[in-house]
């Protein structure tokens, strides 16, 4: 497992990272011209996965978001997906992104895995890279908005210890919330997490 000042070297070509089952995949930044990778990533999900990733029943991505999410702000903003294969063959199985604040103190991060790589440590080893990118950047807080019923991301946040309550104004969201300042999860041990995961 590549971990960090490893992470600094890949501003286009990525890292091969193995997972804990032994499978390999490549995680890099995401390109401008990754929008048909992202696309199809998309329309592949089930639609459970959509929904809760988009908050509707979205099934296949305009160009428009295609853009905002393949065309990333370096100076507020951070994507990396994770693919396999090689050429026309690519497949993307996994991403993971953030956004910060104009005063950069807090982000807001999204990680989705296809429905078939889930439970591998793949949410785990892309979570690590976005927390490591955040830290350096000086970020102090990251959260993310969810579905109270969505299962897999109250999951993944027992699994490493994200912070977690329920939205004041609306009782079907969950806002879970990660302290960059106060070191309780460092990049380190969610590159382990990433290996233990079931």
């Amino acid at each position: 497992m590549n971990t960090g000042s490893q992470l600094h070297g890949d501003a286009v070509s990525g890292v091969d990272e193995i997972l804990g089952d032994g499978t390999h995949v490549r995680v890099r930044p995401i390109h401008p011209d990754d929008l048909e990778l992202e696309r199809r990533f998309i329309e592949a999900l089930s639609p459970a996965s959509r929904y809760f990733r988009f908050m509707e029943t979205l099934r296949s991505p305009s160009d428009a978001l295609l853009k905002q999410m393949t065309v990333i702000d370096p100076a507020t903003d951070a994507a990396y997906v994770a693919v396999v294969g090689e050429g026309d063959q690519q497949r993307e199985v996994g991403v993971a992104r953030f956004s910060a604040r104009a005063d950069g103190q807090d982000c807001e991060f999204a990680v989705t895995v296809s429905d078939e790589w889930q439970q591998k440590g793949l949410g785990s080893l892309l979570m690590a890279r976005l927390i490591e990118v955040a830290r350096a950047r000086g970020i102090g807080a990251m959260h993310s908005s969810d579905a109270a019923d969505n299962s897999r991301m109250r999951q993944f946040a027992d699994h490493l210890h994200f912070q977690h309550k329920t939205d004041p104004d609306d009782p079907t969201m969950v806002r879970y919330t990660v302290d960059l300042k106060a070191n309780s999860l460092p990049a380190a041990g969610m590159a382990v997490a990433a290996k233990v995961l079931p």
